[in-house]
């Protein structure tokens, strides 16, 4: 972004007044912005109309009183244009063009002309919901939403509208800083919001939906620079099979490209790739609650021999470990647990003294003390609403174990064991304890094995400092070249190419020690080729 569009998307981001063209959609975007608490000056363009909800209608956008710091766009795509040259006259500072009908539609000039006119404003879309903003409470989105925020959160890019619609009414209790559908991406793409949410406090990890890059070198950028200021990135990238990559043209005119190459380029700038929408959502969760692990050992807890299995099989097959007690410890912790129990991690402290905090508690703590673990699970799947006389118990040894990983300054986790054993009034909870209340075994054990490997792949990608990759370089001229021609070209354009020299088969001695031992040799028929 230019200083000046990063400065209006700020204004976007956070405005003081907000203006909404159109009409039924017009209409459900004001009520969505009053859900968030919005509580700027609205104001509503619409020539046929007196209000907007109760929001007073001028007739143009030459009529606004103010340059609005927001807009909400909402009209047919034939007048798009047009609005945004006037928006762009009155010194507007972003836009929502919820408007289709572009690219995503084969109308490519049309798309052309609208980024044209959008001069230096900050425009989402088109062809998309929106943005909310949970820190500061406000929004200009397209459909009922939800989600919430402690202050602190996720902030999440998608490609889809109706994913990030889904997103905010998940079950999950994820912390949300900012939601951000992309659409389009005609002005502003995922490297934008990426290169922009990395410097903000309120943003403890990243979140990100692609279906396809339109500029891999800004994302690059973007991507280190949120490595540096250790805010995880966590992508979920679709469209890798024959019909996704089909439908991801149709969708957001994006190619969706090899699946293999961007699992590279994620390994190579330290994003965190995941293969389902849960899974997105737990990971993002956990880093955003305790942070990721220093490493891959854990103290696994529960009251039950098969979660205890469960635990382990999953964690061994994607090298989690689960350390040994400490000998010398052992004693000690067996004195604390009923004579049923066996002194293990994971340890199944067993029911004899279940949801009794003050025998669990000791358990936790001393089992804490003699594993050197990275981070403590609790495996715990709470009854449903009708029958839950017993989440009482539930409750104590969650809190038992609260008290006991803060005393000992460990990274905490409760998980069910099926992601829909623990309700909401649970996970608000636990997230005001400071432990993550992760939904289901295997996510759980994924998301710690993946911030792990991101914590250790941060660490080594900014002390190599790799070279960035080198920029596309475009060429009408189709041909094939020599290999020695190909490679000069190949330096011309910055890429590094080992030394080498054509020479004759009586040459050869002399040209290896020119080039410099070790040599590999190629051999044609006219000639042969030494490199190093």
């Amino acid at each position: 972004m230019t200083p000046r569009r990063r400065e209006n998307f700020r204004r976007l981001l956070k405005p003081r007044h907000i203006a909404f063209i159109g009409g039924r959609y017009a209409i459900i975007a004001i009520n969505e912005a009053r859900r968030r608490g919005f509580d700027g000056e609205m104001f509503a363009v619409n020539p046929t109309r007196n209000d907007l909800v109760g929001v007073a209608c001028v007739a143009s956008i030459e009529d606004l009183p103010v340059a609005p710091d927001a807009v909400y766009l909402a009209i047919p795509a034939d007048n798009v244009v047009d609005a945004l040259r006037s928006l762009a006259l009155i010194d507007a500072g972003g836009v929502v063009c919820f408007s289709a009908g572009f690219k995503e539609a084969g109308n490519n000039q049309k798309e052309k002309d609208l980024v044209n006119a959008t001069g230096d404003m900050a425009l989402i879309g088109p062809n998309c919901y929106g943005i909310i903003n949970y820190i500061d409470n406000s929004a200009l989105w397209s459909f009922e939403h939800g989600g919430w925020s402690p202050g602190y959160g996720a902030a999440i890019i998608t490609q889809s509208g109706m994913f990030s619609s889904d997103i905010t009414m998940s079950q999950r209790s994820l912390p949300l800083a900012y939601m951000v559908s992309a659409g389009n991406q005609a002005v502003l793409g995922p490297e934008d919001f990426l290169e922009f949410f990395a410097d903000d406090p309120a943003v403890r990890a990243i979140g990100l939906h692609l279906e396809g890059l339109q500029n891999i070198s800004k994302f690059e950028l973007a991507a280190l620079k949120a490595l540096s200021k250790g805010k995880p990135v966590v992508v979920l990238k679709t469209g890798s099979s024959t019909i996704g990559s089909e439908l991801t043209v149709s969708h957001t005119g994006s190619l969706s490209g090899s699946a293999e190459l961007y699992e590279a380029f994620f390994q190579r700038i330290g994003i965190i790739s995941v293969t389902n929408p849960s899974q997105l959502l737990e990971t993002l969760k956990l880093l955003c609650i305790v942070g990721a692990p220093k490493g891959k050992r854990l103290a696994g807890f529960t009251c039950s021999g098969g979660g205890a299995t469960m635990l382990a099989d999953q964690a061994e097959k994607i090298d989690l470990v689960f350390p040994v007690v400490d000998p010398k410890q052992e004693n000690d912790l067996s004195a604390l647990l009923p004579d049923i129990a066996t002194v293990s991690n994971p340890l199944d402290y067993t029911t004899p003294i279940w949801g009794q905090a003050e025998m669990t508690y000791p358990v936790f703590a001393k089992a804490i003390s003699a594993i050197e673990a990275d981070t403590a699970v609790l495996v715990q799947d709470y009854p449903a609403a009708e029958i839950d006389s017993s989440k009482v118990f539930y409750r104590a040894d969650a809190t038992a174990f609260a008290e006991a990983t803060t005393e000992k300054g460990l990274p905490a986790i409760i998980c069910s064991t099926l992601p829909e054993n623990m309700d909401l009034e649970t996970r608000q909870l636990l997230i005001e304890k400071g432990v993550a209340p992760m939904q289901g075994i295997h996510e759980t054990l994924n998301a710690i094995k993946d911030s792990a490997n991101w914590k250790q792949a941060r660490s080594h990608i900014l002390s190599e400092k790799p070279e960035y990759l080198l920029r596309a370089v475009p060429s009408s001229e189709k041909r094939v070249l020599p290999e020695s021609d190909g490679k000069e070209w190949l330096k011309s354009n910055g890429f590094n190419v080992p030394e080498g020299k054509i020479v004759s088969a009586q040459q050869l001695g002399e040209a290896a020690i020119v080039v410099g031992y070790p040599v590999a040799l190629k051999n044609d028929q006219s000639s042969v080729g030494t490199q190093n």
